[in-house]
């Protein structure tokens, strides 16, 4: 009876691990950097990445972040120090419908300068941002794929920021 009670319970175990919400995060240091969506996403993943930081700016363009313009002030300085591994980028959604690509290479120059590898966080689903898709497509890296996570009632940020976050968590262990 003993031994079948461990093995039921061991069954159990082996079911809730599989089941579990947080995923097996990679090894390495780990940045976000962003507009409004790091704002939300960072707390969110800090409790995903064990070697984490992020820094967010409510309504940032990509060019604030590429030129450091005042309305971003000190903007990622923080990186070269941190040394990431892998920096995410949610940046994009305020630009509009005429984004510069020449920023958004700008970023991912900068990042892979560091020796770090860049992940675009592509904006919810629910967001209509063609132009921005296009350009975040055209850079050659990889992309976390738009969340599909309820949007609130301002239609651009999630209800949420649990379920993208462990999206995007998901697809950094995956890239």
């Amino acid at each position: 009876a003993v031994a079948i009670g461990g093995a039921v319970a061991g069954g159990i175990g082996a079911l809730v691990l599989a089941n579990r919400k947080t995923p097996v995060v990679p090894a390495g240091r780990v940045a976000l950097i962003g507009d409004s969506y790091a704002v939300g996403l960072g707390p969110e993943l800090a409790k995903l990445f064990p070697d984490f930081r992020y820094e967010g700016h409510v309504g940032n363009l990509t060019s604030q972040w590429a030129n450091h313009s005042a309305a971003c002030g000190t903007c990622g300085d923080w990186l070269t120090a941190f040394k990431p591994d892998v920096v995410l980028l949610s940046l994009g959604v305020n630009d509009g419908a005429t984004p510069n690509r020449a920023n958004y290479q700008t970023l991912v120059s900068g990042i892979h300068g560091l020796g770090a590898r860049v992940i675009w966080i592509e904006p919810p689903a629910g967001v209509n941002t063609p132009a921005v898709r296009a350009v975040i497509a055209s850079l050659g890296v990889p992309t976390v794929p738009a969340t599909t996570t309820p949007l609130a009632g301002d239609g651009l940020h999630p209800i949420s920021y649990a379920p993208w976050a462990r999206e995007v968590a998901t697809a950094v262990t995956h890239a």
